[in-house]
C-alpha cells in the first residue's frame, strides 16, 4: 500500500490507496478548539525523563470503554493511550458521544463517497450530521465543548472486500509518523471516540475501511497540560513500532517534494508547555547498533513552519519536531539526541525507539 495524508476540501477526494487525513479546526493543521488556542542544543547526556507529577494530566481514564473485546476501535484506542502514556502526554478517556461523532462521519464518507473533514448538506445530504467537527460532536452530545480535532485513516486495495484486520492499529501508527497529524494526537485533549468502518457496515458506498478519531475537551475541564519544566517527545525512551518512513503528507512538510519517490524517515515531535516558547540547538540521530548516523532536515519549529503562523493547531511557540531526510530501516533501534531551551532554560534529551515493519 501506498500512504497519503492530505488536509481535504468541502468537495472530498477520491482516493486510490491509503488515506489518512486530520482537520484542525481555525487551522492548517493538528488539533483545534472552539474558543482559544489548545493543546493538543547542547550535547545531551541525560535520558528522556516523563513528565513531572502534574495534576493536569490523566493517568487513568476516567471512564471504561465500550468497545467491543477484539474489536477495531479498542485496538486503536489501545494503542493511541499506550503511546501518549509512555511518551507523558496523559491519557485519553473514551467518550460515547464522540465515538458516535467519529461513527457517523465515517459513514457518511463511506455512503457518499468522500475525503473529507466537512459535511456538506445540500450536496451529499445522505448522512449529514453536521457542517464541521464541532457541529458533529455537539450533535451528538458532546456538550460544553472547548476544543476538537478530526483524524482519519483510509485504507483502500485492490481488492474490493479489503477486511478491517489489524487496520485500527496501522490507521494509528500511520497518524503518528505525520507531523501535522502526530501534533493533532499529541495534544492536550481529554476525551477520545474512534471508529473503524466500511461499506460492510453501511451497506453502500465506496470500498475501503475508515479509521476516524475525533479528540475533544470541555470548557470546564480544560486541555491537559504539561508541567513547566517538561520537555516531552514522541517517539521516546522504549517506543516500538514506529513507522520508518512518511510517503505522503498535506500539508506537505516539505514543500515542492514527492513524498512517493522521496520519502521521510520517522518523525520526532518534541513539546513543552503551552505558553512557554521551545527552542532546539541540536538534534541528532544515530543507528543505535552501530552508531551510524542519520541524516536529519533541520528542525521544524513556530519560527520556520512553512504552515504558520496559524490560530491553532499549526506547530506553535511551544512545539517542534525533526525527521530524517530519507526512510529509517523497519525493525531497528535508533538513538536521538536533543538540546535546547525551554523558556530560556538549557535541556537535552537521549533517548531510543525502534521502527517497525510498516510503512
Amino acid at each position: 500500500m501506498n500512504l497519503h495524508v492530505f488536509d481535504s476540501t468541502p468537495a472530498g477526494f477520491k482516493a486510490a490507496a491509503l488515506v489518512l487525513a486530520v482537520l484542525a479546526l481555525l487551522s492548517a493543521c493538528g488539533g483545534g478548539s472552539d474558543g482559544d488556542g489548545v493543546l493538543p542544543m547542547a550535547t545531551p547526556v541525560q535520558t528522556a525523563t516523563p513528565a513531572s507529577p502534574n495534576p493536569s494530566l490523566v493517568t487513568t481514564p476516567t471512564a471504561p470503554t465500550t468497545y467491543a473485546p477484539g474489536s477495531e476501535e479498542l485496538a486503536a484506542y489501545q494503542l493511541l493511550n499506550a503511546e501518549r502514556g509512555l511518551c507523558g502526554f496523559g491519557l485519553l478517556t473514551a467518550s460515547a458521544p464522540l465515538d458516535a461523532a467519529a461513527r457517523a462521519h465515517a459513514d457518511y464518507l463511506i455512503v457518499n463517497s468522500l475525503n473529507s473533514h466537512l459535511e456538506d448538506a445540500s450536496r451529499f445530504p445522505e448522512g449529514f450530521t453536521g457542517t464541521n467537527p464541532a457541529a458533529r460532536v455537539r450533535a451528538q452530545g458532546y456538550a460544553d465543548l472547548g476544543g476538537v480535532t478530526d483524524e482519519f485513516a483510509f485504507f483502500t486495495s485492490g481488492n474490493a472486500a479489503l477486511p478491517k484486520r489489524g487496520i485500527g492499529v496501522m490507521g494509528i501508527r500511520g497518524l503518528l509518523n505525520a507531523p501535522c497529524h502526530l501534533n493533532g494526537l499529541m495534544s492536550g485533549y481529554r476525551d477520545v471516540g474512534v471508529a473503524v468502518r466500511s461499506r460492510d457496515d453501511t451497506g453502500k458506498g465506496q470500498p475501503g475501511v475508515f479509521v476516524q478519531v475525533n479528540a475533544a475537551y470541555t470548557i470546564s475541564a480544560g486541555p491537559q497540560r504539561l508541567g513547566s519544566s517538561d520537555v516531552q517527545t514522541y517517539p521516546c525512551e522504549g517506543t516500538g513500532g514506529v513507522n520508518p518512513q512518511l510517503t505522503n503528507e498535506t500539508p506537505n512538510p516539505v514543500p515542492g517534494r514527492d513524498l512517493r519517490t522521496a520519502p521521510l524517515g520517522s518523525t520526532v515531535y518534541i513539546a513543552v508547555r503551552e505558553g512557554n516558547r521551545l527552542a532546539i540547538t541540536r538534534a541528532a540521530m544515530t543507528r543505535a547498533a552501530t552508531g551510524e548516523a542519520v541524516v536529519l532536515r533541520t528542525p521544524v519549529t513556530s519560527a520556520n513552519d512553512p504552515y504558520g503562523p496559524c490560530l491553532t493547531g499549526c506547530f506553535g511557540p511551544h512545539q517542534a519536531y525533526v525527521v530524517p531526510d530519507a526512510p529509517l530501516l523497519p525493525d531497528t533501534a535508533y538513538t536521538v539526541m536533543l538540546g535546547g531551551t525551554n523558556n530560556g532554560t538549557a535541556f537535552s534529551r537521549s533517548f531510543s525507539f525502534s521502527t517497525g515493519s510498516g510503512s
